[in-house]
């Protein structure tokens, strides 16, 4: 694997542990234009900026995110528009393109100059488009069983035209969560503390959510934005339960394919099976990290300092060195042998 300079100075971080790991902060920062988006924040080192899936938000993630800050990266959880912290979009909120260029704004906000992004679900089809949008800001681009692949296209295009097939998805949604809930049962606890903090502000902007599932279900041509990424040379590597019944393991293989990428099969993974195991996501990044993602990171990236801009705000905030983690995640994974699709 080639190491880059970035690399030793991730490790330096990591070995630089503290007494007590960190935890994930809440943050709220107003942009210019006066919108209020709820950030959770941890660690230090190359910034790994991560979207939830609908009706989720950043913090929910805490327990996976905090171990991968304890690896070297700055996390940043942003709440998308009318989830956790973040003021809802309006009349704008039923556009996907809005969603968009509200991450986009977040991100020059905090001077993030270049980053790690992961997405999950609706937060994976928002990486990709984020990082479609611009190439040279993305390190590599990891979406998580994300809301992607010419199958989704196909299906979410048709839901149009076949009123049934919108509410045959919430209803596998609503199933693959249940049984999600039932094997993570264990730390089911510990994500209602998370949320239960921001459960006012989640109540006051419940009418924006049916805008934000709308917006993903009926989000166009998925598959064009992955193959830029891959013209772009973007390094893409899609993570994917192979139990999904929300959205099938099918549309990974396509999206991998379409950008190029990598695929890496989470055997007997549900929908949200990061959320079930904080420790499955943070394991499978290090063996990335020992492989593609570290690669990734010599050849678009010299440094740390370069991620960030000129007294960038991501820098001020939270700072904490995170005390490496000793994983031991539930679930098994592999990379899977890709065709590539023509150009």
């Amino acid at each position: 694997m080639a190491q880059g300079t970035v690399r030793d100075e991730m490790e330096a971080i990591a070995a630089a542990t503290t007494t007590k790991p960190p935890r994930l902060r809440r943050r709220t920062v107003v942009l210019d234009d006066g919108h209020r988006v709820g950030l959770s924040v941890c660690g230090e080192g190359v910034p790994l900026v991560m979207i939830h899936g609908v009706i989720a938000e950043g913090m929910l993630y805490a327990r996976t995110l905090r171990r991968l800050a304890g690896a070297g990266f700055k996390v940043i959880a942003i709440d998308s528009a009318g989830h956790g912290r973040t003021a809802g979009l309006g009349r704008k909120g039923w556009t996907w393109e809005a969603y968009i260029d509200l991450h986009e704004q977040v991100l020059d906000h905090l001077g993030i100059e270049r980053a790690v992004f992961v997405g999950h679900s609706m937060g994976g089809r928002v990486v990709v488009e984020l990082a479609a949008r611009n190439p040279e800001r993305a390190i590599a681009v990891l979406p998580v069983n994300a809301a992607i692949g010419g199958l989704w296209d196909q299906l979410t295009g048709a839901a149009r035209y076949v009123p049934f097939l919108f509410p045959l998805g919430i209803g596998l949604l609503v199933t693959d969560t249940a049984i999600g809930a039932l094997q993570g049962r264990k730390q089911m606890g510990a994500l209602a503390r998370l949320t239960a903090p921001s459960l006012a502000q989640r109540v006051r902007e419940l009418p924006s959510l049916p805008a934000a599932i709308f917006a993903t279900a009926t989000a166009k041509g998925s598959l064009d934005r992955l193959r830029a990424l891959g013209h772009a040379d973007v390094p893409v590597m899609v993570l994917h339960g192979d139990r999904d019944l929300t959205i099938w393991f099918t549309n990974a293989r396509q999206a991998a394919e379409a950008a190029g990428g990598t695929l890496v099969r989470i055997e007997g993974g549900l929908h949200s099976w990061l959320l079930e195991d904080a420790d499955s996501l943070p394991a499978v990044i290090g063996s990335l990290l020992d492989g593609v993602l570290g690669e990734a990171l010599a050849e678009r990236t010299p440094s740390i300092d370069v991620c960030y801009g000129p007294e960038a705000l991501a820098l001020t905030i939270d700072r904490p060195v995170s005390k490496p983690y000793q994983l031991e995640p539930s679930h098994n994974w592999r990379i899977e042998p890709l065709t590539p699709t023509p150009s």
